[in-house]
């Protein structure tokens, strides 16, 4: 006679439950538990091993005074449920199956169902959440190669940058190089934890330690123990393309900084607040002196500076530069505008700690020049003192030599009541042709100079006019004279161009001054101080831009393929809850091997124990793992 209390339950199995009404786990039954017996056990432990005898269905429960409740299925020595790989007669029995501690395992499937179920394989659904999951860190790398991409353009374009510009660059494209980096690596991380199920399921059932190191493939250390632990041709294949590929987006990402780096910037100071070496232009300081020279002194060091006119540099005044612009010594100091009879001078400074580097300033002083030319009717071989010039009659000359000029002034010999403006004259003497010029040179005042830091005294500009003829000494009759032989700069013969002589007399009185600009002592005052700076070098731009390129280009190109692949199966989950119900059977059945033990036995069971992910028989949305 059977018992009206029993209620056998059918055997659970995660892949063939057709229409579930519940979700439930192995060991949940619909009979109820018999009473507690005052012994719970101790505490301390989850699991507990015991071992049941059941009688027959005749016997009585002796508490309740009723028929004995029927033997729960795997209950007793003849028969258990647990699921085991070898035979036992003891049964481990979770703390959750307990009466008193018992935790209800099922759910209305009208209230969770739609919140647990899991999409299916080739849905639409499921490819779209696999791409919105891995587009969002692809719009990221893209993100990042653009921010990488303007740094570079950014600084390239600032041109000259000081150390705090440096550093300040330095930290952006590390901070974006890092971030990159990280982005990459965990994006190629989410694609290996998706294509583990494909994988799982497409090739032939593995052991479990293979399965184990499949599910963790997001690890490359993993990948590369599941290589050595396979040992077959196309997982090692496969194990070191990906290692391969996850290196190489990395070391892509660290070859981004060869591609640019800064070098020293010869063709633009780095200006910044400081002080900055300005030349006393009080006098004409002999030998860098810096105490009040006499008359003669000053005559001779201007007569000295004025000779080194051309090795300050002269050009046209269409050349000229802006302020700031680096001065070097190969630079031009004076340039000329001969059509209108001028010349001009820049004035520079540099850095009082090193002159490395000098700047123009927008301080300018220009020099101007009136000439007139006359033939020498007598006396023009330059054997003569005295000699007669058409339409002015004669001339004293102190010294001349045939084939040279003679550049001499008198005493008295401002002009137009001008303290800045000097009459300089000249006599080329020649056996054919000779000439006689008179000049007036005058030097104008300091422009864009508010501060009067280069104001050039009138004496000062008395003396740079007339260097050409003055070295400090004249004769009784008060005519200082120098000759310049033809050969030399000075000396070439103009045959009667009034205006070449002019300019050769006026870039002389000019050179004094920047000789003067050049080699005074110097004080500091207040400005832009110049120094030397650093510029990006972008001299790989095409190995940067390719680079950049193929980050982002492989990232899309995997996020589509990982996408079209993975729907081919239903993804599983990723949490360790989820994951730990999905590996329940498994699990179960490994712990009746050795209790949970990692001994020999357990060993040699995950070796021998093949598991393969699939789709269930007759429930087309449920996958799980199937073993033999």
């Amino acid at each position: 006679m059977s018992n009206p209390h029993y209620r056998p339950v059918e055997s659970f199995s995660p892949l063939q439950n057709e229409n579930p009404t519940y979700f439930m786990s192995p060991e949940t039954y619909s009979q109820p538990w018999p009473g507690a017996d005052g012994d719970l056990g101790s505490p301390g432990y989850e699991m507990r091993n015991t071992t049941r005898s059941f009688q027959s269905s005749q016997d009585y429960d002796t508490k309740t005074g009723g028929p004995a409740l029927p033997p729960r299925p795997g209950a007793g020595t003849g028969y258990s449920s647990a699921s085991t790989l070898f035979a036992t007669n003891s049964e481990s029995e979770s703390f959750l199956h307990d009466p008193l501690n018992k935790i209800d395992t099922s759910y209305a499937s009208s209230v969770f169902a739609d919140v647990h179920k899991p999409t299916k394989a080739k849905s639409g659904k499921q490819v779209r959440r696999i791409l919105f999951g891995s587009s969002f860190r692809f719009f990221i790398t893209a993100g990042l190669c653009a921010a990488y991409y303007f740094a570079i353009q950014t600084y390239v374009k600032k041109g000259v940058l000081s150390e705090p510009k440096k550093k300040e660059f330095n930290a952006i494209t590390t901070a974006i190089s890092i971030a990159l980096g990280l982005n990459i690596a965990s994006a190629f991380k989410d694609m290996a934890l998706n294509m583990r199920w494909p994988i799982l399921s497409r090739s032939k059932p593995r052991n479990l330690d293979e399965l184990d190191l499949i599910l963790s493939c997001d690890s490359l250390t993993k990948l590369a123990k599941l290589a050595w632990v396979a040992r077959r041709p196309w997982v090692i294949f496969a194990c070191l393309t990906w290692l391969v590929i996850n290196i190489a987006a990395q070391a892509g990402i660290a070859a981004l900084g060869l591609t640019y780096g800064f070098d020293s910037d010869y063709t633009q100071p780095m200006l910044s607040k400081g002080y900055v070496a300005v030349p006393n232009m009080q006098y004409f300081f002999p030998n860098g002196n810096n105490s009040n020279p006499s008359l003669q002194d000053e005559q001779f060091t201007a007569h000295l500076y004025g000779g080194l006119a051309y090795n300050f540099g002269l050009n046209e005044t269409q050349y000229m530069p802006a302020a700031g612009d680096v001065y070097k010594s190969s630079n031009a100091l004076l340039w000329y505008d001969y059509e209108r009879n001028n010349i001009e001078f820049i004035f520079t400074e540099t850095s009082p700690q090193s002159s490395i580097f000098s700047i123009y300033t927008n301080r300018t002083l220009n020099i101007t020049y009136s000439c007139n030319a006359y033939t020498v009717t007598k006396g023009g071989d330059g054997t003569s003192t005295t000699i007669s010039v058409a339409n002015v009659g004669d001339v004293y000359v102190s010294n001349s030599i045939q084939g040279s000029i003679t550049f001499f002034t008198d005493s008295g010999n401002q002009c137009n009541n001008n303290p800045r403006c000097t009459v300089v004259q000249a006599f080329e003497a020649s056996a054919t042709e000779p000439w006689y010029y008179t000049c007036d040179i005058t030097l104008g005042e300091t422009q864009n100079d508010p501060e009067g830091l280069a104001t050039i005294s009138n004496r000062m500009a008395a003396i740079a006019t007339a260097s050409i003829a003055q070295i400090g000494y004249h004769d009784g009759r008060g005519q200082e004279a120098q000759i310049y032989p033809g050969d030399s700069l000075w000396g070439l013969p103009c045959q009667g161009d009034q205006n070449l002589l002019g300019n050769t007399i006026a870039a002389f009185g000019l050179g004094s001054i920047a000789g003067a600009a050049m080699l005074n002592p110097s004080f500091t005052h207040t400005g832009q101080q110049p120094s030397q700076g650093s510029f990006l070098d972008f001299n790989h731009a095409f190995w940067f831009y390719l680079v950049l390129g193929l980050i982002a280009g492989c990232h899309l190109f995997f996020c589509i393929i990982v996408a079209i692949m993975a729907n081919q199966v239903q993804v599983g989950p990723d949490g360790h809850l989820d994951m730990s119900m999905l590996l329940r059977p498994i699990a179960d059945q490994l712990y009746g091997v050795s209790n949970g033990i990692d001994n020999k036995a357990f060993r040699r069971a995950k070796k021998e124990t093949k598991a393969r992910y699939e789709k269930g028989r007759s429930d087309n949305e449920r996958w799980g793992f199937a073993t033999s």
